[in-house]
């Protein structure tokens, strides 16, 4: 009797393959796979949800175009570095008086919504949206290069191995990076409930 494997048990660069070989499953596969920490991580970068949409689809449109060229280790870093890239494009394009560290527009799900936990209580889950929402607030006046690791550890789920490869920096600056993330969200979140 054949044994099939599960979703889960395909490894990114399978899928990738299989794409290339004419499967468009595998392609809705690899994107359901990352849609959520990819375009939580754009979002936390670029402060603006229409900005995050419109990178988070230009990064499949590339991956698609290079599906029959992906020879990098990991598919995750490979796509990482892709959306670093186009991250990077656009803030070169951006107008300069509009800011990276915005807010997003009212009608728009906040990133708060995003990040609450299923199931809670009305009153534990306004709780947790007033944190997450005091934590978000907090983690977009971090410097950028602190809020980039912190995001990919966070929402993209990157170990500091990952993240150092992926940015090109050695692992103790990804280290220390999250070490000043970490220290300087404490102090505003502390200074932040002082009465």
């Amino acid at each position: 009797m054949k044994q099939t494997m599960s979703d889960d048990e395909i490894s990114d660069a399978e899928l990738l393959r299989a794409y290339s070989r004419g499967d468009p499953s595998a392609m809705d596969q690899l994107v359901a796979r990352y849609r959520q920490s990819l375009f939580s991580w754009l979002l936390g970068m670029t402060g603006n949800r229409a900005d995050a949409e419109d990178i988070f689809q230009d990064v499949w449109f590339r991956v698609i175009r290079n599906a029959e060229r992906f020879t990098d280790v990991s598919f995750k870093a490979w796509m990482w570095k892709i959306a670093r890239n186009l991250l990077i494009d656009f803030r070169r394009r951006r107008k300069p008086d509009i800011s990276l560290d915005a807010v997003d527009e009212e009608d728009d799900q906040p990133l708060v919504d995003q990040l609450a936990a299923k199931g809670m209580g009305p009153a534990a889950a306004v709780e947790n949206d007033d944190m997450t929402g005091r934590v978000m607030r907090a983690v977009a006046t971090l410097p950028e290069v602190q809020r980039e690791v912190f995001l990919m550890r966070v929402q993209g789920d990157f170990s500091f191995s990952e993240i150092a490869k992926t940015l090109g920096i050695p692992l103790n600056t990804a280290l220390g990076r999250m070490h000043d993330a970490m220290t300087k969200l404490k102090k505003m979140l502390v200074e932040e409930s002082r009465p």
